[in-house]
């Protein structure tokens, strides 16, 4: 980035940028590399002036919600990466369709966290199944996040998306999602983003909601290492079986490469044991996958995006 160019990417933000700010700080693997910039936008004309520039400019970018799925290469990232702030993590209550049903609209920026807790003081059920995925809304429309048997797709009716031409709307219909993605995304690669969603929800007892939100975050802790940071489940699962059984079925549990461990918790969790970096990780990427496709025949793929 040259001096005109930071020059107004400063003019365009209301907040301050962090120049060269180390992607550790910012994903839950606690490794990766050195983003050029790294900014906060709390609004979409904010957002949309940014878009615009990066068009201009033919710059990458990328918007990071949590984190939480996402390994940044040690070589860093030669762009902008956006923290979604402000108008994004807001929560309001739509006209339902029916009187029994709830419509949040939700910003892309509003954490799993957040948004449970607006559950179960307003009476909302249907996100129970979102407890303890510590990510937020606009990945996981992006990547289809589910667990427990419901993913985003059995509860999602419109995803606003914010060019620099403006908004689009897009109606439950045009929505194609399967198995931990959205195919659909890829024409608006690089140049949208999700800003937000609606989902259709129900009424419910705030009591038995938080005590369904307790019992699946219990199993949750149960079965995961809550002492190592991570990226959650790595691979996503083949059809009719589990990664995890796969990785564990080859004997990979505990296996490490520098300071990344597969997890001796959960075989689909790798881990950073301390001083990983980009590279010990996605070195242990290849040594799982190479191993269970000799054990299986079956090719595993990475669950995390990796920029």
């Amino acid at each position: 980035m040259n001096k005109r160019q930071k020059e107004e990417l400063v003019s365009i933000l209301r907040g301050p940028i962090q120049w060269d700010g180390s992607m550790k700080k910012y994903t839950s693997f606690s490794a990766g590399g050195i983003a050029e910039a790294v900014v906060k936008v709390e609004t979409l004309e904010e957002l949309q002036q940014l878009l615009c520039f990066f068009i201009k400019e033919a710059m990458s970018w990328r918007v990071v919600g949590k984190g939480t799925n996402t390994l940044v290469r040690d070589q860093g990232f030669a762009g902008v990466i956006i923290l979604l702030a402000g108008d994004f993590k807001a929560i309001r209550e739509n006209d339902p369709t029916t009187k029994d049903a709830v419509l949040l609209q939700v910003g892309c920026g509003c954490g799993f966290g957040s948004l449970g807790c607006y559950c179960i003081e307003n009476g909302i059920s249907g996100m129970e199944f979102t407890t303890g995925i510590p990510g937020s809304l606009g990945g996981a429309v992006m990547m289809n996040a589910g667990a427990w048997g419901k993913d985003m797709a059995s509860v999602l009716q419109k995803v606003s998306l914010l060019t620099c031409d403006g908004l689009e709307q897009l109606e439950l219909d045009e929505l194609n999602f399967v198995y931990r993605g959205w195919p659909g995304y890829e024409r608006y690669k690089d140049r949208a983003v999700i800003v937000e969603a609606e989902v259709e929800l129900k009424r419910g007892e705030p009591f038995s909601i938080k005590a369904e939100c307790q019992r699946l975050l219990d199993k949750r802790r149960l079965k995961q290492p809550l002492h190592f940071a991570h990226a959650g489940s790595f691979f996503k699962n083949p059809p009719g079986d589990s990664a995890g059984r796969l990785i564990d079925a080859s004997g990979l549990k505990g296996l490490t490469v520098g300071g990344a461990m597969v997890s001796e918790q959960h075989a689909n969790f790798l881990v950073n044991t301390g001083q990983a970096t980009a590279k010990d990780i996605l070195g242990l990427m290849k040594m799982v996958q190479e191993k269970v496709v000799r054990d299986s025949g079956i090719d595993l793929v990475p669950e995390i995006h990796i920029i």
